[in-house]
């Protein structure tokens, strides 16, 4: 019995090691697939630095071909996706992103911005709550969830976003830009050009944009 017990032991000793070494064998396959994949990666973002969005989508896509859980892969071609407007394959590569990556509030915020774009904006709202709640201190998110606001006619709640993402970075000339035209809009004319001139100051090329939509809310009313 004892030898029986000893050969079984030794057997499935054995049988254990087979499969710790097969664990091994492919978590080392798995680093190296991933390694290379960052590799295609790195090689795509010279592209798309360049301009060549083209080869840039080709090469991200080995990239997600050699490693499908690695996000930055899915996330980059999103990008240059985006950047040649195939708003649809970018959305798609932004939603594998953060299938994988639950926490990357850069592909919520960019398919939010797509889906605004496209005059969804229950679905770009979700997306600026779901980068918010990743990077409370996301400054552009709130700016374009305030913005998301607007479109539903909650004005208050546009209000308290411009608020917030000034608080989170008082530097940033948009935030004081669109609190400035729905300041405006309300009739606080002196608030809206105290935010219109702090917007301006921060960034002087702000001001046509800004005296374009004062001009057309003037001519709505």
């Amino acid at each position: 019995m004892d030898r029986l017990h000893r050969s079984t032991a030794l057997s499935f000793f054995a049988f254990a090691f087979c499969i710790l070494a097969s664990r091994i064998d492919l978590t080392a396959q798995t680093q190296s697939r991933t390694q290379l994949a960052l590799s295609y990666v790195e090689l795509g973002d010279k592209f798309a630095h360049n301009g060549d969005f083209d080869r840039a989508i080709s090469t991200y896509g080995i990239a997600v071909q050699l490693a499908p859980d690695f996000a930055p892969a899915y996330f980059k071609r999103g990008l240059a996706r985006q950047a040649k407007g195939d708003f649809s394959g970018a959305i798609s590569d932004y939603s594998k992103t953060v299938e994988i990556d639950p926490r990357c509030a850069n592909a919520f915020y960019n398919r939010g911005n797509l889906w605004l774009s496209q005059g969804d904006v229950e679905s770009a709202l979700g997306d600026f709550d779901r980068a918010l709640e990743s990077d409370p201190e996301y400054v552009m998110a709130y700016n374009n969830r305030g913005i998301a606001k607007l479109g539903k006619g909650d004005i208050e709640g546009a209000l308290a976003d411009f608020d917030q993402a000034i608080k989170a970075n008082a530097n940033r000339p948009e935030a004081y830009a669109n609190r400035g035209l729905v300041r405006l809009q309300q009739g606080n004319r002196a608030e809206a050009q105290r935010d219109f001139a702090r917007s301006i100051s921060l960034r002087p090329s702000v001001k046509v944009f800004i005296e374009r939509r004062v001009g057309e809310i003037g001519q709505q009313n």
